[in-house]
């Protein structure tokens, strides 16, 4: 029961956050989302074809890392008690957030082919997108 519970609290906070990065990019006229630009990244890569990672993927890949978020908050939820539930989700989003533009920024660092488009609002969007993860997730708590 505990693992469904995980994966209904992940799917929607992830669609959430995931939702809240397309509004910003459609507020600046830029893909800011996150499985399309894994999608991109994958494609783009000498080592795969196109034909080999769809969005599809990207929107596992992007499922499956918000898992590891997912994982992270209780685990430091439980290791470090802040009292409220919402400053708690606050902090651990804001920091998951910066957590996460260093992982995009190592990636488009590494790569061979990255893509051209404005990373830093990508990446203070994700600091936001990421708050929109954790609040969601803190807040599913109460009702799941």
């Amino acid at each position: 029961m505990i693992i469904l519970k995980f994966i209904l609290i992940n799917t929607v906070a992830v669609a959430l956050m995931t939702g809240f990065s397309y509004m910003v990019s459609l507020a600046f006229n830029t893909n800011f989302s996150e499985p399309k630009r894994l999608k991109q990244l994958a494609n783009r890569a000498r080592i795969i074809r196109k034909s080999d990672f769809g969005i599809w993927m990207g929107w596992c890949l992007h499922f499956a890392i918000g898992l590891v978020f997912l994982s992270g908050y209780f685990l430091i939820r439980n290791i470090v008690p802040i009292g409220s539930e919402l400053l708690y989700a606050l902090i651990f989003g804001f920091l998951a957030g910066l957590l996460g533009a260093i992982g995009w920024k190592l990636m488009f660092a590494l790569h061979d082919n990255p893509p051209q488009f404005p990373k830093f609002t990508f990446y203070v969007q994700l600091i936001g997108a990421h708050i929109v993860f954790s609040v969601t997730l803190a807040g599913m708590l109460l009702f799941v």
